[in-house]
């Protein structure tokens, strides 16, 4: 029994470091600025965002709700990592389709909207982090007419 609870803190650990880490090249993409181009890295991006998702240790994907917006996700960016406690602040990535309505299924998904919604989750119930590809964030949907 020890050995278990010993694996599961260490499991926590390196999940509290990867967020860490990913917060930090977040924060690179955001802040790097030089003397001539300004914020040059984040506009060669396109985004100040990193997006993922969480895989809970059921083997689903974290699921959350917007009540405000009444909207639920499975993508989030990440605003803070308490590695005392860890814990992370997420904000929610509202997920659409290609026609813009909203959607959770990754193969439908194809824009991320950042939102102000923010929740604190307790990575003991994580297992895993997915980064996501940040064109879902600078992605321009245009359909053009059949004729």
């Amino acid at each position: 029994m020890k050995n278990k609870l010993s694996s599961e803190r260490k499991s926590e650990h390196c999940l509290c470091e990867a967020l860490y880490e990913l917060k930090s090249f977040q924060d690179l993409l955001k802040d790097s600025q030089t003397k001539f181009y300004g914020h040059l890295l984040a506009k060669i991006i396109g985004t100040d965002t990193i997006p993922f998702f969480l895989i809970t240790k059921t083997g689903d994907p974290l699921s959350l709700i917007d009540t405000d917006e009444s909207f639920e996700t499975n993508y989030f960016r990440i605003e803070s990592i308490d590695r005392e406690k860890c814990c992370t602040t997420i904000s929610l990535l509202r997920p659409l389709d290609i026609e813009g309505n909203l959607s959770n299924s990754l193969c439908d998904v194809v824009r991320l909207e950042k939102t102000s919604t923010c929740k604190v989750v307790d990575l003991s119930c994580v297992c895993a982090i997915q980064p996501l590809d940040t064109e879902l964030l600078t992605r321009k949907i245009i359909i053009e007419p059949k004729w």
